[in-house]
């Protein structure tokens, strides 16, 4: 039996390989770690991509413009148990901070750090929520803020619409604590007005314009007021003759270049208040509106109405509008705009063709349109514009657009309330963000489509390729 040997040069040559391959081996591994870095340091906005229907993980044009114009540092805080993130909000964290140097966030898990939330006094926060802090000043973002839910269609899908307002809340939340000065509101109080609601209150505070109460009686409108907002007078405001001249006041400050946002019922006359508006090209049309059109209306209740948006463009209130977000209003009054010198007008919402006034208005017997009934469509809010004063007026002809009932079952109704203020009050456009829908509208495929389609996965394409292969296997015993 022969004995083979290996040489040293063998041996040698041997050892070479494998040191070799083990350097390549170990380059590859610092190569393919240095490129995970690498990818891992560049902004996820460039290597991650939303394919959610409603951009779910995508910031809007406004955060990204807010976030690009940041000048100040803005920490946020998301206060959850580690294992039970949120994935939308933390991916949608991150989209902030790649935006900006100035922005940074941190997960705080409330078993860790028990005491954290207290100090921005918010101890009461539930898991999931958000503090935002800038500087000495900070906001609490609820959880249970950051998730809308839309009712209008739950009693004919039994499910209601949920979207995401995180994104808006946030935004909002920034803007507030950084924004350099802040606005001023003032509502009108000694005529009876319906309060503003919490919901409102908090969503115009947002935007950062504070809100104060004024008693014409015993206070004239203050001169750094940017906005008057009468919300559905029970009584008419005074004119020449009485104790106080409010509508010289007010008539004072529209000739100022004033904004006015008002909502009027028509069970209260406020005849004084309708001369106002009158100046502005804009009258009630008289009764109550009724929807004859079931679609534009609620549950079968015809004065519950769902008007369209109109095809504004000289307020731009519209433009920070989510015009899928339906408004309703209930017992809602037309308002006729009349061409007027010096004056531009144009309809923001509007009713159906298939809608018509029942003259009686509150005293109707019947909601079947009758002789004397004028047909629609009817404006239910309005925008005008003096062009020699500059001052602005927004009309909604129904009592209980904000209301607290309302929002529960359409949130559009905040939304368009705030459009509305937010346009009025400020000379450039705010960060107002649409909520994001959580569910994508289903794909609706027509019976002959899917017929075709199922012929051609079920039947066609089986059938090519078993062709196909029984070709190939003739050629092969051909050869």
């Amino acid at each position: 039996m022969k004995n083979f040997k290996f040489s040293s040069s063998a041996n040698g040559k041997v050892f070479r390989n494998g040191l070799y391959s083990t350097a390549i081996l170990a380059a590859a591994i610092v190569l393919a770690v240095l490129i995970n870095l690498l990818v891992g340091a560049i902004p996820k906005k460039y290597t991650e991509f939303d394919l959610s229907a409603a951009k779910m993980y995508t910031l809007g044009d406004s955060s990204r413009q807010l976030m690009q114009s940041l000048d100040q540092d803005v920490t946020v805080y998301y206060l959850c148990e580690t294992g039970s993130e949120d994935a939308i909000i933390t991916k949608l964290l991150d989209h902030y901070a790649d935006e900006s140097g100035h922005f940074h966030w941190e997960q705080k898990d409330p078993a860790l750090y028990p005491t954290f939330a207290a100090q921005y006094g918010a101890e009461n926060a539930s898991t999931g929520s958000l503090i935002v802090v800038s500087g000495e000043n900070s906001e609490v973002l609820n959880a249970a803020e950051l998730y809308e839910y839309d009712y209008s269609d739950y009693y004919t899908t039994g499910a209601a619409n949920v979207t995401f307002g995180g994104e808006k809340q946030i935004s909002s939340a920034i803007y507030k604590l950084t924004a350099a000065a802040e606005s001023h509101a003032y509502y009108t109080t000694n005529h009876g007005e319906q309060t503003l609601t919490d919901t409102l209150t908090s969503a115009l505070e947002n935007q950062n314009l504070t809100l104060t109460g004024l008693d014409l009686l015993s206070d004239s409108i203050p001169e750094d007021c940017d906005l008057l907002i009468i919300n559905n007078p029970v009584q008419d405001f005074a004119s020449a003759g009485a104790l106080v001249d409010e509508m010289s006041d007010l008539r004072g400050y529209l000739s100022r270049g004033g904004k006015l946002l008002i909502t009027t019922d028509s069970y209260n006359r406020t005849p004084n208040l309708d001369a106002l508006l009158a100046e502005f090209g804009l009258s009630r049309t008289e009764g109550l509106v009724v929807e004859g059109d079931s679609s534009h209306s609620m549950n079968g209740y015809p004065t519950y109405l769902l008007p369209d948006y109109a095809s504004a463009v000289e307020s731009g209130v519209l433009d920070n509008v989510d015009k899928n977000r339906g408004v309703l209003l209930q017992m809602a009054q037309g308002i006729a705009l009349t061409e007027t010198e010096d004056v531009i007008s144009e309809a923001l919402l509007t009713t159906s063709a298939e809608s018509y006034s029942k003259t009686a208005g509150y005293e109707m017997t019947t909601l079947t349109q009758e002789d004397g009934d004028p047909d629609g469509p009817f404006t239910l809010a309005a925008y005008a514009r003096n062009e020699n004063t500059e001052a602005e007026v927004i009309w909604i002809d129904c009592g209980n657009m904000d209301n607290e009932g309302i929002y529960q079952v359409l949130p559009g109704n905040v939304t368009f309330l705030q459009a509305c203020a937010t346009t009025l009050a400020f000379e450039e456009s705010t960060t107002l963000i649409e909520s994001k829908a959580l569910e994508a509208a289903p794909l609706e495929v027509s019976n002959s489509t899917s017929v075709a389609l199922g012929l051609t996965f079920v039947i066609i394409l089986p059938a090519a390729v078993l062709a196909a292969g029984a070709v190939v296997v003739l050629l092969r015993r051909r050869k």
